[in-house]
């Protein structure tokens, strides 16, 4: 069974979740990243500069791109790999904000007696990624049957006049739970 959170947040949001987080030693993987590179460990203080980014708990199994513009770099493989996955909310060229979401694969491929499963770190801040947004994010009205999470600071400014659009070119406008 694979996590799923689809989400609104700004900058400020993103930070609070981060320094939440800071106490689970997570690593902040680029989606694409050089083989020979050093990831940080969650902060706050850390630069989130690309759209999105890989929240590891333990060793990542990634694969070298052989073709394309991306040549010699590695995509981290998050089906086997013990990552969370994080495709940040963005400001489009219109000013409108676009959802992101967190996906991850909480099961292990194949035989289970075998591999082992997923690692109880991973699992435990699967868990606990959750329950944060749970608990701090308020929801929006279903879209098509899917519910978004807003951010605290996201909500005030829709509430200001910001439009949430969901992604996608024929994003939807979405509104919050009062």
């Amino acid at each position: 069974m694979a996590l799923q959170l689809r989400f609104f947040m700004v900058e400020e949001d993103e930070r609070e979740l981060l320094r939440r987080l800071e106490r689970l030693e997570l690593e902040l993987w680029p989606e694409l990243t050089d083989p020979s590179e050093r990831p940080p460990l969650v902060s706050p203080s850390v630069a989130l500069e690309d759209d999105a980014y890989y929240l590891a708990a333990g060793d990542v199994i990634g694969h070298q791109i052989k073709k394309g513009p991306d040549r010699g770099r590695f995509r981290i493989d998050e089906v086997v790999s013990p990552v969370i996955y994080f495709c940040r909310s963005r400001l489009d060229e219109d000013g409108e904000l676009r959802s992101g979401y967190f996906w991850a694969e909480t099961e292990a491929q194949g035989d289970q007696a075998r591999l082992g499963g997923k690692p109880a770190r991973f699992l435990s801040a699967v868990r606990e990624l959750r329950e944060l947004v749970n608990a701090r994010f308020r929801k929006s009205e279903p879209l098509r049957g899917t519910t978004y999470f807003v951010g605290p600071a996201a909500a005030r400014l829709a509430k200001g006049g910001l439009t949430l659009r969901e992604a996608g070119r024929k994003g939807e406008p979405v509104r919050v739970y009062r």
